[in-house]
């Protein structure tokens, strides 16, 4: 079956969401080659992933995963990654952000691939235990409220996509696929992405999958996060709809560029400073992006509202003090 899907991929045919679901559970599953897996992600590729395609093999990979279970539902801030800017970890210090202000947060992620840092680089710089075993996290999660997930470890089935993927070096449909796996039970989650005209097929994905209070976002001049410069495109998927509307950073602080991260030691020092009280202008871009997710989670009356919320805890020296308590075990 999965020969004739990949035939027809290859001839420029889109494949409907059961093919798709079909052909990504042979590939998790070690039935395909790797020059049919290399022929059905390019041929995909080249002439752009439908919403099908990207639903359909979502839940092929949410079926595949290890899933993380918690008493609650919790939130996510996980992108799809590959911006090619090395700046610094927004997802991340939102992510702390918001489980200092006391909600559950099991942030999904990886390596970095295109900039210098991804989050569990971050997290690994930053003392957060990233590849502890699944039942040390869950007792991890229950006592801090917080959990980073390493994508790798709760989808093993994606070893054979792994090595493929290694071999392209090119974005894949599996850069849209991070986001809607988390292997814990997501009730609401921000996705940035670097390719801004993906952004509705992305939204439409997510709706067809049955998602809720998620937003998509990615900004003109290029970053997968509210830009600290650029206004930012985002779609919401809320309550069976897509809402489109932009954030303007000029309307929140003095619009500035973000540093050029060089190496491991400058990007653990912007991230730290972004979660201070002392981190200015970088601290008001976190609180936006967290403002961003308070209104899409239902927990600020609008996105001003919830970046005066989280700027607040910033300038309280919660959040720093909430990176240091997730330190160890």
């Amino acid at each position: 079956m999965s020969v004739e899907l990949v035939k027809k991929s290859c001839m420029g045919g889109s494949l409907t969401f059961e093919e798709t679901y079909s052909a990504f559970i042979d590939m998790m599953d070690g039935k395909m080659e790797e020059a049919e897996i290399a022929g059905i992600l390019i041929s995909m590729r080249l002439r752009g992933e439908t919403v099908d395609e990207i639903a359909g093999a979502a839940r092929a990979m949410n079926e595949k995963k290890i899933s993380f279970d918690t008493d609650t539902q919790v939130y996510d801030t996980c992108g799809t990654g590959g911006s090619g800017k090395s700046t610094m970890n927004v997802s991340s210090a939102v992510a702390v952000l918001l489980s200092a202000m006391g909600y559950p947060v099991v942030k999904h992620g990886n390596r970095a691939v295109s900039g210098v840092v991804g989050s569990a680089d971050i997290f690994e710089m930053s003392g957060v235990p990233v590849s502890s075993e699944k039942n040390d996290m869950q007792g991890y999660f229950l006592k801090h409220n917080f959990a980073f997930l390493f994508a790798p470890m709760y989808h093993p089935a994606l070893k054979y996509a792994g090595a493929v993927r290694r071999k392209l070096r090119v974005p894949t449909i599996f850069n849209f696929l991070g986001p809607l796996a988390n292997p814990a039970n997501v009730g609401g989650q921000i996705v940035g992405m670097a390719m801004r005209d993906k952004l509705a097929i992305l939204a439409e994905s997510l709706l067809m999958l049955g998602r809720d209070r998620v937003a998509v976002y990615s900004s003109l001049d290029g970053y997968d996060e509210i830009s600290s410069f650029a206004p930012t495109e985002v779609h919401e998927v809320s309550a069976g709809r897509i809402i489109k509307h932009f954030i303007n950073p000029a309307e929140y602080f003095t619009p500035f560029h973000m540093p050029i991260i060089k190496d491991n030691k400058e990007a653990e020092y912007y991230f730290n400073l972004a979660i201070s009280p002392k981190g200015g202008e970088y601290s008001k871009l976190i609180a936006l992006n967290a403002g961003l997710a308070l209104t899409v989670f239902g927990k600020a009356d609008n996105i001003r509202d919830g970046f005066g919320q989280a700027l607040a805890v910033i300038n309280s020296g919660a959040v720093l003090e909430k990176l240091s308590s997730l330190k160890g075990n």
